[in-house]
């Protein structure tokens, strides 16, 4: 698994190619495309890019267009984590991972269902929808969940250059970023 994964977002991050283009080999991308009209032509763009430049590409929750693709895998809500086992005994060649909210869902995870990490969020504040109105977790409250769980966790949500040596030692196998790779400056 990468430790570095950008995320996509239609609405923050409306060309995800053009940041994609520029990752490091070894990263990952995540692409989440809500329902958007032309997803599968960006997916086999992105897919292209991946491909091209050793980079590990993940669906948000279209195991369908994940196949079609060819992607690497597939990336899961929490509340589609009851879907993860099914997709693992059926596809397992494919990647997967999932956001996780809180100490009791981590604690229901054992392993058995397939998943090659999850990301916890938000890590600090963070202009994400669904971070409105949720504390950031912070350096305590990373390291309170990786010690409950027994999957690798990865931070996710608000991530940047000013804050991430924070993170050291809370037992993070990697990050998550969606305007952390923003090419504006």
């Amino acid at each position: 698994m990468p430790a570095l994964f950008f995320f996509t977002d239609p609405k923050r991050t409306p060309h995800p190619e053009d940041i994609a283009i520029h990752m490091p080999e070894g990263c990952g991308i995540i692409y989440r495309h809500f329902g958007e009209s032309h997803a599968a032509k960006r997916a086999r763009l992105l897919r292209k890019i991946t491909s091209d430049n050793g980079l590990t590409l993940l669906i948000g929750e279209d195991d369908a267009l994940a196949l079609e693709v060819g992607a690497d895998g597939v990336h899961l809500r929490q509340k589609s984590l009851i879907r993860a086992g099914d997709l693992h005994a059926r596809y397992t060649h494919l990647t997967l991972t999932a956001a996780c909210h809180d100490t009791e869902t981590l604690r229901t995870l054992t392993g058995d269902e397939g998943l090659s990490a999850v990301f916890i969020s938000p890590v600090f504040a963070s202009r994400s929808p669904s971070a409105q109105g949720i504390e950031a977790l912070g350096a305590k409250g990373v390291r309170d969940l990786t010690d409950v769980a027994n999957v690798p966790v990865y931070g996710l949500g608000g991530i940047s250059c000013d804050n991430i040596l924070s993170l050291r030692d809370t037992g993070l196998s990697g990050i998550g970023a969606v305007e952390a790779f923003s090419l504006r400056t």
